[in-house]
């Protein structure tokens, strides 16, 4: 933030006024000093009696200074002067009548150094009818004690009549409309007789006890900082409260005096750069950029008493509580880190995280070591409806595409942005937000050609970041190629091919080449394109396209596809069929394409005796033509029992179809029966003799003669197959 030119008002006060620290508490808990530390609501006077932390210090009383009216402001020739003679490099300081009468004009001490130094000098005392006036020069311009930048942990007292009260502050804020506050402890707005305390002034930082300084100090002429808006310490309407009332908090905002030309940061002084000199206390800052709830473990605080001290917050700690601050219950948390009065309403951090403003505590605690209590932002916040933290957000950065990268219409632009709840995008159309989820945001890039710049800030309420700009070239999307669906790349047909067809950009302009040559097309509203007129025949083939959209032509799709026959028909056996084992077929029929040769492959296993024992393998290929319609094979024999499986193909062209498939079975005979054994019925269980045994063993040997046949007719149909 920078500071503002404006004018300020000037406070009654004393050039300079210290006090005497009170001693720590439970006595005077609060961490205020000279403060009587009872605050109220705006709107709501408090009935208990307020109980003193500290005494007040009287001030002398001081004339209220007047502000000067604004028919004695300089005449617009004189300022026109003086930036003349800026321009020239003479720094007017100061310009009047000294306590004789005579004429002042005073300059820094370089301003003369050279002649025209001197011109301007002169011309400016002209210009301003400062006749002869006497020239005085100082070391340097003057800078103003009370620095324009506030930071969380500086020093300020609150005036009421002719006493002064001293407390820290804690955070830079933001009111309800976004004009600029400050957050402090609720028991800092009103003095040890409840009297409110109204104005408030900036103490001049090397003079602080947390640098070693006497107690405080102001400028000649202090400037008012704002006066006390909301403050509430207890409970709703600064009641006492009570052990677990949600409503119990200490907590106060400062509605600063826009004139005053203050600049408030979202940091907190580390007191490191307040030592001698005057130097200003935001040159040693931590930054503040998320609030959240106390955890476990280092814990900082900043005030005007101690300055920056880190304690812990432990096992033995309340993470969240009431403490009873004076007679105030107060929720919060506790912590070892190091106070004292006037540290009071002081900035509490974790990291970069705000997390209460301190509120009392004591010296003596658990253990003889010191106790702090604090109050917790993220229970107080609501209280005061509609102020925020202000914070110091990062920048965004653009993750993807890289900054000066060439993108396609449309193409999502990334990027993160931690503690932010929106981006604001400028730059390109319209202003636009884009939500922030855990850190990170997205967008997309225009939607036509051209070379644009972004301008992006990060924001969270009414705290934004400084603007990162970003720069792209957007182009349109290269055409894509075409697309095959109909046959399907890779696919099988049946049928001769007439037409081709697929999907492609509306509008655009399809080629499709065959055999070199090309079939135009044009793609239809809903994306799909058609060739006619062809007659793609058995066989494989290959086909190419491309489109054309806004004169940009795509790379070129192929598809692959394949037109075979169909596949031919069985008719003489059904899949799955069983034959009886004197009825195994010697032939295998169906239909097909006239003029195709049919190829069937036999694949089976027959039993090597009656019983069926062993299988021994059969297997044969046997080929026809379709005449008419139909085709045979001939197996050169009827199948004995087993197993058989038969795939049919027919060839045109010599392109194969797809295969005809089935499987069949070929039965068993029965078993030989049985009859005249030593336990045939009727006979008396005797043995059969004689002459009646010679039929039987006349058919035996016969048999056995057929058999010695058949296993000779059986070998040699078995070895007609494997010939086929």
């Amino acid at each position: 933030m920078k500071k503002r030119a404006m004018a300020r008002r000037p406070l009654a006060l004393t050039a300079a006024a210290t006090i005497a620290l009170g001693g720590l508490f439970f006595g005077s808990p609060a961490y205020a000093e000279e403060t009587g530390d009872q605050p109220v609501e705006q709107t709501t006077e408090p009935t208990a009696e307020p109980t003193p932390t500290a005494e007040a210090t009287e001030q002398p009383a001081a004339p209220v200074a007047e502000e000067t009216p604004a028919e004695d402001a300089p005449p617009a020739a004189i300022v026109e002067a003086a930036e003349a003679a800026e321009e020239e490099g003479v720094a007017i300081v100061a310009f009047g009548v000294n306590a004789a009468g005579e004429d002042v004009v005073v300059v820094t001490a370089e301003s003369t150094d050279a002649a025209e130094g001197d011109a301007a000098v002169k011309a400016f005392a002209d210009s301003a009818n400062l006749d002869d006036a006497n020239v005085v020069t100082v070391a340097s311009a003057p800078v103003a004690f009370a620095e324009g930048e506030v930071v969380g942990g500086q020093g300020y007292i609150g005036l009421v009549g002719q006493n002064a009260y001293a407390c820290s502050i804690g955070f830079s804020a933001f009111a309800p409309d976004g004009s600029p506050a400050l957050l402090s402890a609720g028991h800092c707005a009103y003095d040890q007789n409840n009297a409110k305390v109204n104005d408030t002034t900036l103490t001049i930082p090397n003079q602080e006890p947390a640098v070693g300084g006497p107690g405080y100090e102001v400028p000649a002429v202090p400037i008012l900082l704002g006066e006390f808006g909301f403050a509430q310490f207890g409970s709703t309407g600064n009641a006492p409260g009570s052990d677990g009332d949600v409503n119990a908090t200490d907590i106060s905002v400062i509605d600063i005096n826009e004139l005053g030309g203050f600049s408030l940061l979202p940091e907190v002084t580390d007191w490191s750069t307040a030592g001698a000199g005057l130097g200003s206390l935001a040159d040693g800052t931590i930054s503040v950029k998320g609030v959240g709830s106390p955890v476990a473990g280092n814990v900082s605080k900043s005030g005007r008493t101690t300055g920056f001290t880190t304690g812990t917050i432990d096992g033995n700690d309340v993470l969240d509580g009431w403490a009873q601050i004076e007679d105030r219950w107060v929720r919060g948390f506790s912590s070892n880190t190091i106070a004292a009065p006037g540290d009071s309403g002081g900035s509490v951090i974790q990291g970069n995280t705000a997390v209460g403003v301190i509120s009392g505590g004591t010296e003596d605690g658990p253990g003889g070591e010191q106790w702090t209590w604090a109050t917790s932002l993220v229970h107080a916040l609501p209280k005061i409806s509609g102020y925020e933290v202000a914070l110091d957000l990062d920048a965004p950065v653009v993750t993807s595409p890289a900054p000066g990268s060439t993108v396609v219409i449309g193409s999502t632009i990334t990027g993160t942005a931690p503690g932010a709840e929106l981006v604001e995008v400028t730059g390109v159309g319209a202003p636009f937000e884009v939500p922030v989820s855990n850190g990170t945001f997205s967008f997309a890039a225009p939607g036509a050609p051209g070379d644009y710049s972004y301008t992006l800030t990060s924001v969270n309420g009414f705290s934004t970041s400084e603007s990162t700009s970003y720069a792209l070239t957007v182009e349109l999307a290269p055409t894509p190629a075409p697309v095959f669906t109909s046959p399907a790349s890779g696919s099988t047909v049946t049928e001769t091919v007439t037409s081709i067809s697929g999907t492609g950009v509306p509008a655009a302009s399809v080629v499709v080449t065959i055999d070199g040559v090309d079939y135009p097309a044009t793609v239809d509203g809903s994306g799909n394109w058609t060739v006619t007129g062809l007659e793609l025949t058995y066989g494989t083939h290959t086909v190419s396209a491309v489109q054309t959209a806004n004169d940009d032509t795509s790379d070129a799709a192929e598809s692959t596809f394949g037109v075979v026959p169909v596949a031919p028909a069985v008719t003489s056996v059904a899949d799955g069929a069983e034959f009886a084992h004197d009825a195994g077929p010697s032939t295998l029929s169906g239909t097909g394409i006239d003029d195709s040769t049919i190829t069937v492959r036999l694949d089976g296993a027959e039993p090597t005796s009656t019983q069926g024992a062993a299988l021994a393998a059969v297997s044969g290929t046997f080929t026809a033509s379709v005449v008419g319609g139909v085709w045979t094979v001939d197996f050169g024999a009827a199948l004995e029992p087993g197993t058989y499986s038969v795939s049919a193909t027919q060839t045109i062209d010599g392109v194969a179809s797809a295969p005809t498939t089935l499987t069949f079975r070929v039965l068993a005979a029965p078993a030989p029966g049985g009859g005249g054994g030593a336990g045939d019925p009727g006979d008396g269980n005797l043995a059969e003799t004689g002459v009646d045994m010679l039929g039987p063993i006349s058919a035996s040997a016969g048999a056995l003669i057929l058999l010695a046949g058949g296993i000779t007719l059986m070998a040699m149909r078995r070895r007609t197959l494997m010939e086929s």
